[in-house]
């Protein structure tokens, strides 16, 4: 009995090591052309590389701390980890078939027979049987159907750097939009400090005979335009605080952005590195390739299915345990099967599978491209925001000299309220301009940072 339960667990072992072969494509990755810089070459150089916690980089303790919130609670993010683990549990499902499976038995009967005339003794039985059940991996369909697992869960890792990545960037962006609204607020509200004195001045004036009903009525709606501004600001300000909350997991009711202005932050200058650095870098790439493996292993096992499949089992086992005529039972068979016509099912089937992955070679091309134009595209962006926010620097240092000396020259008698008025329109259109420039150049940063991958390492 010993010796043929050794037997037995020694067959259990050697058994996975009959697999032959594999009928699984070689996987090679898409070719697919990579520029050999970027066009907005100027605006790639002279900053530090893309590194992890690049929103560090802006200097701003209330920015690192709702990062860091936003990490333990988004419930997006939480429901991408989920993912991965159900990939997991897939792929440890599918890794079970290239394994043989043991099984154990008892069984215990006792039987009496009993006639008017006759009576026999009481039968007892009793069983105990170990069984191993193994299908031969001939053709590696088994290993491909692991190997595709794998896949799937390395794409669902990647799919969570995505989620995370869009995540650190969406954060970032409203804190900024945040603190650009309470610039413009602020701005919004010192220009109707200035419009009212003005309207003081010219009411005085009226009353003095000095201007007319017509000037009134054209600094009071100046006056109410600026003040129509404010609800308008303060609506966008509140609901982008509700927004960024949810972002961190939490009710937006009673929270609030600490920081004031825009001015408070760093900008940080970014090296865009080289253009082919974006296949290891950008995480939705990566997914697009993980999910290119598993259809190529897909291919291998519906290949697999054309041929034979040839199944191992073997028992040893004990009866009469409890009876004390004990005698050992074993047993080994093989058995194969074919099937001999399906009308085209199996056949199509790897039709199918190698119809996915030249979708996915297409999906994974247009992946890359969508990369390299997000990267262009935030690097154009940084380049027209800072041109354009030197510019409106300048202007609105003009702006507010042009309405200064109008409201001297007018309070002096020597010039008309008409062009103080489009002196005053003029300054407050310029600096809300450049506040909106200064949120586009921190837009455009993060943007950058988020195209080239937010220093995510790649490991799946």
């Amino acid at each position: 009995m010993n010796v043929r339960m050794r037997s037995l667990l020694s067959c259990a072992v050697l058994i996975p090591a009959l697999a032959a072969c594999s009928l699984t494509p070689a996987y090679v990755r898409p070719d697919v052309a990579m520029p050999a810089k970027w066009d907005a070459a100027d605006a790639a150089k002279g900053g530090e590389a893309v590194a992890a916690g690049w929103w560090q980089r802006f200097g701003s303790a209330e920015l690192d701390q709702l990062m860091s919130d936003a990490l333990a609670a988004n419930h997006d993010l939480a429901a991408a980890t989920t993912r991965i683990e159900q990939a997991r549990a897939s792929s440890k499902i599918a890794r079970s078939a290239l394994a043989p499976s043991v099984g154990a038995s008892a069984s215990g009967s006792r039987d009496r027979r009993e006639t008017k005339s006759t009576k026999t003794p009481d039968y007892t039985s009793t069983q105990a049987l170990l069984s191993v059940n193994y299908e031969l991996d001939l053709w590696g369909g088994n290993a491909a159907n692991a190997k595709a697992a794998d896949a799937r869960v390395a794409a669902t890792v990647y799919d969570r750097a995505a989620v995370e990545l869009v995540l650190q960037s969406d954060v970032a962006a409203n804190y900024f939009q945040i603190l650009a609204l309470k610039d413009r607020l602020a701005i919004a509200r010192k220009n109707l400090d200035a419009a009212q004195q003005l309207m003081s001045l010219v009411q005085v004036r009226a009353d003095n005979g000095a201007a007319t009903a017509l000037d009134v009525a054209q600094q009071r709606t100046v006056l109410l335009n600026i003040q129509a501004e404010i609800p308008a600001l303060e609506q966008s300000l509140g609901q982008t605080q509700t927004a960024l909350a949810v972002l961190l997991g939490r009710p937006p009711q009673g929270f609030a952005v600490r920081g004031q202005s825009l001015a408070e932050l760093k900008l940080p200058a970014v090296d865009a590195g080289q253009p082919a650095a974006l296949l290891e870098r950008r995480p939705d790439i990566r997914t697009a390739e993980a999910r290119l493996l598993a259809a190529n292993a897909d291919i291998g096992a519906a290949r697999a299915a054309l041929y034979p499949n040839i199944s191992l089992s073997a028992a040893v086992g004990v009866e009469g345990m409890l009876t004390g005529g004990t005698s050992t039972i074993a047993s080994i068979a093989a058995s194969l099967a074919q099937t001999i016509f399906d009308a085209g099912k199996r056949k199509g089937q790897v039709e199918l599978a190698q119809g996915a992955r030249k979708e996915l070679v297409e999906d994974y091309a247009q992946s890359v491209l969508i990369g390299l134009k997000e990267v262009e595209d935030s690097l154009i962006a940084e380049s027209s925001t800072r041109e354009r926010s030197g510019i409106l620097t300048e202007t609105v240092g003009q702006a507010r000299e042009a309405y200064r000396l109008a409201a001297v020259r007018y309070q002096a008698g020597m010039q008309d309220l008409l062009t103080v008025l489009d002196s005053q329109r003029s300054q407050l259109s310029a600096e809300d301009n450049l506040v909106q420039a200064q949120l586009g150049r921190y837009t455009a940063t993060i943007n950058l940072f988020k195209a080239l991958g937010g220093g995510w390492s790649g490991a799946a």
